[in-house]
């Protein structure tokens, strides 16, 4: 149990370390606008340094220069868009048998039409150690030892590409616009954190397999990245300053891009097109490799965020397809109050809540008891179902 008397007493010492870490952002905004301003005419040269240089941090790759802004275009009507998003009960190690569930969600709009949209979520049961076969030779081990969270992630955000791309298909209309809208970062991250390179390399190319699909149907896709700490254009700036050469004074590490960019993008704008340099995209296919903007969304009473947008390269090199995913990014922020509307209702239509978790082992117990099999739950999970105080 939370003591908010105590709690309430800490909060001196949390408002003043807040005041003093906001005027330091403060310093370091106003030096990171003027090295911005100052490296856009010479962006060239500064990205033939980003080749030669080892700063040993990650910094956009450059594709024209860092100050350049886009206005938006109107969104075209009529236009399907089209989200997927997921969620996860993991493999319970206080519960036998082991198995985990995957929900995912398909949703699909037509605008500028009377059709009716596409809203479901479809459960995936996973409950055979056959499920892991394709990333594990050897399944002596227990289960859980084999579907940690991070696999168990992973086969999630795989799942939902797939979904995306299926119902991308499912509902596309000849001649009409259409995008593809997922949730989160395209580039597999979270990944690095299994310390397993052979596992990774399956988990990537099961990804990037689906990656190509969206390329092989010219399906635009797009990633919609609320609130981002990345820091790779600020990091850059960090290159452009000699921060690589000799550790400043005062240094601008720390600082989001985000915040960056609330400075400089006007309500609507988007920045220009940066490219990952992540490690991680060597895994990808060229024209698959993602690259990014940032944009400054707005919505009905709510103030305006700078969102990151990710994109594979094909769809930068596609005439019109910026403008298309720019126009519709802008359009489902202002219907969803500053968040994209259909990325919060996939999000609705897949999300597993707690009551829904415990009726899940429920379901899984009486089936098993049903038909005279065992089911066996830890003295500990037991104890937290019912507490005796």
């Amino acid at each position: 149990m939370l003591d908010l008397n105590r709690l309430h007493a800490q909060f001196a010492g949390f408002n003043a370390y807040q005041s003093d870490e906001q005027r330091q952002r403060a310093d370091k905004l106003r030096r990171a606008l003027e090295a911005l301003i100052a490296c856009g005419p010479e962006w060239e040269a500064l990205l033939e340094e980003q080749k030669r240089a080892k700063p040993g941090w990650l910094s956009a790759g450059l594709l024209e220069s860092p100050t350049t802004c886009y206005a938006p275009i109107d969104r075209p009507s009529p236009l399907t868009v089209v989200a997927a998003d997921g969620s996860q009960i993991y493999p319970d190690r206080h519960v036998e048998p082991h198995c985990y569930l995957l929900n995912v969600s398909r949703i699909a709009f037509q605008y500028g039409t009377a059709e009716r949209p596409l809203m479901e979520a479809v459960p995936h049961f996973h409950y055979r150690r056959e499920d892991l076969e394709t990333f594990y030779e050897d399944l002596n081990e227990d289960l859980t030892a084999k579907a940690t969270t991070e696999v168990v992630s992973a086969l999630r955000d795989a799942l939902e590409l797939k979904h995306l791309f299926e119902t991308a298909q499912a509902t596309r209309i000849d001649g009409r616009p259409l995008v593809a809208m997922a949730d989160g970062t395209l580039i597999r991250w979270m990944l690095r954190k299994m310390q397993n390179h052979a596992l990774e390399q399956i988990l990537i190319r099961q990804y990037t397999e689906t990656l190509t699909q969206f390329y092989d149907a010219q399906v635009p896709l797009c990633s919609y990245i609320s609130m981002p700490g990345n820091t790779e254009v600020v990091n850059l700036l960090r290159l452009y300053l000699g921060e690589h050469k000799e550790p400043p004074v005062h240094s601008l590490e720390g600082l989001a891009d985000r915040w960056l960019f609330e400075q400089v993008l006007e309500p609507g704008e988007r920045s220009a097109i940066f490219e990952s340099s992540s490690h991680i995209q060597r895994e990808y296919d060229a024209r698959d490799r993602i690259c990014y903007f940032y944009v400054r969304t707005t919505g009905r009473g709510v103030m305006s965020e700078v969102g990151r947008v990710e994109v594979p390269a094909w769809v930068v090199e596609a005439p019109g397809l910026l403008d298309l995913i720019h126009a519709t990014i802008l359009s489902e922020c202002e219907k969803g109050d500053g968040y994209p509307m259909i990325l919060s209702e996939a999000h609705e239509q897949a999300v597993i809540r707690a009551r829904e978790r415990e009726l899940f082992y429920e379901l899984v117990e009486r089936n098993m008891m049903t038909s005279g099999l065992g089911f066996t739950a830890s003295n500990k999970s037991a104890s937290k179902r019912k507490p005796l105080v």
